[in-house]
């Protein structure tokens, strides 16, 4: 039996990008908001590589805003490279600003130099995935990893939580062969984003109000994919 986590409440993530911006301004702002936001779990380094199309249709359909949108990923956490423990492959659909998310445990692996498309493939082969995950990933291709560091909080009613990422990393994933070595960095951005159930939707204004900066619309994958080599990229 696969290992299956479900979110199947929609809950709205909004983002708020930070400019040339310290991580510590932005925590500052979170640690000083009159909902009292702390800490709820320790800052660690968050790890993905993203699948899209042949077609770059997931691509295409965040960058144009499509309403309806979709995000495919392993995800891990701790170091981007060497043994993998406890990766989670993560379907994420998005329907405006509004998600809900699908989670299912891999086998571990190791991600090193010469980690190709095939021995992808030969991961999501051996999990123990539904029969219509195993399908949908047939028809997807690895196209990047992306890691940063992510710091956690939680307002004092619960209702609301920032994360604050920094330190963004991009890696093309070749279909052949990588060596990970051509990396593009983006330390001038410091995102936070907002989540929060849709039941405490009519409260969340008052959490924005308090921010110094206005909603912005940012995806790590097509910031990485322009960063790399779908800059100028055309349907």
């Amino acid at each position: 039996m696969s290992e299956e986590s479900e979110d199947m409440h929609y809950r709205f993530e909004r983002k708020f990008v930070f400019e040339n911006k310290q991580n510590t301004y932005v925590e500052m702002l979170v640690k000083n908001h009159p909902a009292n936001f702390h800490e709820i779990f320790r800052k660690r380094f968050v790890n993905n590589i993203y699948f899209d199309k042949p077609d770059f249709d997931y691509y295409f359909n965040n960058f144009e805003g499509n309403s309806q949108r979709m995000k495919v990923r392993i995800r891990w956490y701790g170091g981007a490279f060497g043994w993998i423990r406890e990766p989670i492959l993560e379907l994420k659909i998005k329907e405006g600003e509004l998600g809900i998310k699908k989670s299912f445990l891999l086998p571990e692996f190791i991600l090193k130099s010469g980690f190709n498309a095939q021995n992808i493939r030969q991961l999501i082969h051996n999990a123990d995935l539904p029969e219509n995950i195993q399908e949908q990933m047939k028809g997807l291709q690895p196209q990047l990893v992306n890691s940063y560091c992510r710091s956690y909080y939680r307002s004092f009613n619960h209702h609301f939580r920032f994360t604050v990422d920094s330190q963004l990393d991009y890696f093309p994933f070749m279909q052949n062969h990588n060596l990970f070595l051509h990396k593009m960095a983006d330390f001038n951005k410091v995102i936070l984003e907002l989540k929060y159930n849709q039941e405490y939707s009519s409260e969340a204004n008052r959490i924005t109000m308090h921010l110094p900066i206005r909603l912005s619309k940012f995806s790590k994958y097509v910031a990485g994919m322009e960063k790399l080599y779908l800059r100028g990229l055309q349907r």
